[in-house]
């Protein structure tokens, strides 16, 4: 089975003192989606990057403390800013999908299946022809997406991956994260979009200057700590400004729910 673990992990990016993440302890298996919520700063995006091997090994810095990833297929991250994750080889989205698994040396057949299927589950049969270079932001984010989904990765890590969608385009991604762990991914976001985490995450990680603050379910996200510090739900924060009494309701329906019964 698929499994991420970091056991008491500190980071220090080059030439800083301060740690980015300090004491990390994180477990993920596969089928899991995690989320990490946090403010600016907080170190949610460099937790991504220690889990994908990227820190220190790409970016440098220092690391303390254990990594360790067992899995099926490779860990591969999406980041927020599409054009820096373009290869730069590739003149049409379908020969920029099929780069990664490429460079797996998968066979011709099997790189032209998992292609075909990833630009099915990210509408882009009718760019297929298209020069990446030439795509809207939201277009080329769902290339980069498709891409790594056409590695078949155990574990997906993404970082703000709906900065560049619009509503639709980001509602369609959030469901497909959901049937990615439901077929044994392991997946790890980090995002703003915190209306969005009920329905797809399985366990949300609150980070706060590096350290974890709190972990929990969904309903974490409703709490009265997340909520001050906003990082809760809208419908929680409207809930507990109009001066309603905790728990606060996690989404519209729980709100309604808890209406109906005062």
């Amino acid at each position: 089975m698929t499994r991420l673990i970091l056991e008491r992990v500190t980071f220090r990016y080059p030439a800083t003192e301060a740690p980015a993440l300090e004491d990390v302890s994180l477990e993920v298996k596969g089928g899991e989606v995690v989320a990490l919520v946090g403010s600016v700063g907080a170190g949610a995006s460099t937790l991504l990057l220690v889990a994908g091997d990227l820190a220190p090994r790409v970016v440098g810095g220092r690391l303390e403390g254990r990594v360790s990833f067992d899995g099926d297929g490779p860990r591969a991250i999406v980041l927020p800013t599409p054009w820096t994750q373009l290869s730069g080889m590739a003149f049409t989205v379908w020969d920029e999908v099929a780069f990664g698994p490429a460079n797996l040396g998968l066979p011709r057949d099997e790189i032209s299946r998992q292609v075909d299927q990833a630009v099915v589950r990210l509408d882009l049969e009718a760019l297929t022809s298209r020069d990446p270079t030439t795509l809207s932001g939201g277009e080329l984010q769902r290339v980069i997406v498709a891409g790594i989904l056409a590695m078949r990765p155990a574990l997906l890590l993404l970082d703000e991956p709906t900065a560049e969608l619009d509503p639709v385009g980001a509602r369609t991604l959030w469901k497909l994260v959901r049937t990615l762990a439901g077929e044994g991914t392991a997946i790890v976001v980090a995002t703003s979009e915190l209306d969005a985490l009920p329905a797809i995450t399985d366990r949300v990680v609150w980070l706060e200057r590096g350290r974890v603050a709190a972990t929990g379910p969904a309903a974490l996200l409703a709490s009265d700590a997340l909520v001050v510090a906003n990082m809760g739900t809208t419908v929680a924060a409207v809930w507990r400004a109009a001066g309603l009494p905790a728990p606060y309701p996690l989404t519209v329906a729980h709100a309604a729910q808890r209406w109906e019964r005062r």
